[in-house]
């Protein structure tokens, strides 16, 4: 009976060992899940696992580090400190993770407690200083929060999946982003990655794939944008992380071409101010992660990649920099400069060289990352990505509205450029201003919808030209040195075909008043006219004068505009054009244009209008 018993012992503590290696297999196969982000499949494993072994403190804090992966941050909580209360002795790497939870929960001081148990032989010790400070900052930011209303775009734009660098057009019409569907995020990594675009028709619609030659086998990410939406500037996989751009012509996107500021090393970002005369990139060309700048001469030549100063770059990492509409704000996201832990977002004035960058707070912020902020021309509008809990599981776009912001300093000219029945024409408008003959901008009409979009500043005049191939150019001008406030300035253009009867406006052509001497501003409107007419050597014209009806000009006469269209054709016989090409008129006041108000800039104006040949 003795001996009956002790064989019983001898097989039960046997079969005991037995369960307990099995156990311990099935735990070991989970640390390989959990790595490699299979948060559903290390799940599964755990909950069959726990119902043998509810009280095992290794497998509570493996489940924890599931829900923590899973930014289920008060599931995580309660396994942890499960794991706590069941361990006889408690290793440093569950205090880490307790603490780690505990900050992206924003449970701070809870952290630091956690933070200040661990041993300082932890491998990970030399951080826990730096952790503990992000805490102290992060309870401060927590108390003085900024104004601002911070919205998911929701299920049409974000998935499961991660979902990041939103790049919008100046209208807010379009918008294009990178989802990246690996199991493990890594923003600055194309493989796995796609870039797709959504339109916004009052709210975003689903979005979609782009086709090739944009998205490929080997991965891709968006980076810059240009304010009309048709040139893209993406991140793509070689031997290193390169820089491409691709444009919109004919409805499709050009194949990708490298731009000038790759290297050897990796660039991981780009931006461009408003009318690409500056570039802002990331490049690790130095050993670290730095944001570098270029400046295009008027020559159209980019100057050496300089480093931004030791004020913006760090010794850690630097990411997603953004200028805003008005040139004069960085916004960038760091490691290193004071944060509430992860990336934050931070801004500075780009041309004051001891200017110190100024963290966006709490809530823009948060612990986890918060990367690639892109403001609106309106200065109330911000997009960005943040991983954070609540959203849809990766990381995800959001909208921010900033409440209390200043007025914008920028006005939004924008509009549609088609052809006299109505289709849309891509053509190129160039923004002068008149006083310098300065190019301040360039830009293409979409070739599917004819919109433009961009911004100007207030405070100035500008000279607008539109040309296209085989019709005649559109010319305006914008007077924007007298408003107070900015706003949105519309034109919707209609461009006509060179052929007989067509009148074509020349509204920057100036005279002082009462008199016909030519002022200087006219001569670049002057030149696009002889530029025609050298163009279309069979070409007759008419080139009329007009004054405003009532006006302080109109006496009674037609002198003055008689004398005003005759300096016009004077000006250009003297540059070579046939004289019996042109005819000179003055209509004075007998042809004022329809639906404009009493002492309207249009009527007081000079046309030209296609007599014969081509």
């Amino acid at each position: 009976m003795k001996n009956t018993t002790i064989l019983f012992f001898l097989l039960l503590f046997s079969h005991s060992l037995v369960v307990l290696g099995q156990h311990k297999i099935q735990i070991n196969k989970l640390i390989p899940l959990i790595d490699a982000g299979k948060t559903t499949e290390a799940l599964a494993l755990s909950n069959q696992l726990l119902k043998s072994n509810p009280n095992d403190p290794v497998l509570l804090h493996l489940i924890g580090k599931i829900h923590h992966k899973d930014r289920n941050f008060k599931i995580a909580e309660v396994y942890l400190a499960q794991a706590l209360e069941k361990s006889s002795n408690p290793g440093d790497e569950l205090h880490f993770d307790l603490a780690e939870n505990a900050q992206i929960g924003h449970q701070f001081d809870d952290a630091i407690d956690y933070f200040e148990k661990i041993n300082p032989k932890y491998p990970g010790y030399k951080q826990i200083g730096k952790r503990i400070k992000q805490c102290r900052i992060g309870m401060e930011m927590v108390k003085k929060p900024v104004d601002v209303k911070i919205t998911n775009l929701g299920k049409t734009i974000n998935t499961k999946a991660n979902e990041f660098r939103p790049l919008l057009s100046s209208d807010e019409v379009q918008m294009f982003f990178t989802r990246s569907e690996g199991n493990s995020f890594s923003p600055f990594n194309p493989e796995k990655n796609q870039i797709f675009q959504a339109f916004n028709g009052g709210t975003w619609e689903t979005a979609t794939l782009l086709p090739n030659p944009i998205n490929s086998s080997s991965g891709e990410i968006g980076l810059a944008l240009s304010g009309d939406g048709t040139e893209l500037t993406l991140l793509k996989m070689g031997k290193t992380l390169t820089l491409f751009s691709s444009d919109y012509k004919n409805n499709h996107w050009s194949p990708p071409k490298p731009l000038i500021f790759n290297s050897s090393k990796n660039e991981t970002a780009i931006c461009y101010s408003v009318h690409r005369k500056r570039a802002f990139f990331v490049s690790n060309r130095n050993g670290n992660k730095d944001i570098f700048t270029s400046k295009k001469n008027e020559k159209g030549i980019w100057s050496k990649p300089m480093p931004l100063g030791k004020n913006i770059n760090t010794s850690e990492e630097e990411e997603c920099p953004w200028v805003d509409s008005d040139g004069k704000y960085l916004y960038f996201s760091s490691k290193g400069h004071d944060s509430m832990g992860g990336f934050d977002i931070f801004k500075v004035a780009i041309d004051d060289p001891n200017a110190v960058p100024q963290n966006l707070g709490f809530p823009i912020n948060s612990t986890s990352d918060d990367l690639f902020y892109t403001t609106l021309p309106d200065g109330k509008t911000a997009y960005y990505s943040s991983l954070r809990e609540g959203g849809f599981g990766g990381s995800d776009i959001y909208q921010i509205q900033i409440g209390g912001s200043k007025t914008r300093l920028n006005n939004l000219f924008k509009g549609t450029i088609s052809d006299l029945l109505g289709q849309p024409i891509d053509a190129e408008i160039t923004i002068t201003d008149p006083e310098t003959r300065r190019v301040v901008s360039k830009i293409k009409a979409h070739p599917e919808t004819g919109t433009f979009v961009t911004t100007l500043q207030s405070g100035k005049t500008y000279s607008i030209l539109g040309e296209k191939v085989g019709y005649l150019f559109y010319s305006d001008f914008i007077n924007l040195a007298d408003d107070e406030k900015p706003k949105d300035v519309i034109r919707d253009i209609r461009m006509q075909k060179l052929q007989g009867g067509v009148v074509l406006e020349l509204n920057n052509i100036f005279f002082d008043p009462g008199k016909s001497s030519l002022k200087k501003e006219s001569t670049e409107e002057l030149q696009r006219l002889l530029m025609i007419l050298r163009q279309n050597p069979g070409l007759k014209v008419e080139i009329s004068a007009h004054l405003e009806p009532g006006g302080p000009e109109d006496d009674g006469n037609l002198k003055l505009s008689e004398y005003r269209a005759q300096a016009v054709v004077d000006y250009l016989v003297a540059t070579g054009i046939k004289s019996a090409r042109l005819i000179a008129k003055g209509y004075g006041s007998t042809k004022p244009l329809a639906e404009t108000p009493k002492d309207s800039r249009q009527n007081r104006r000079c046309e030209l209008k296609i007599l014969t040949g081509m």
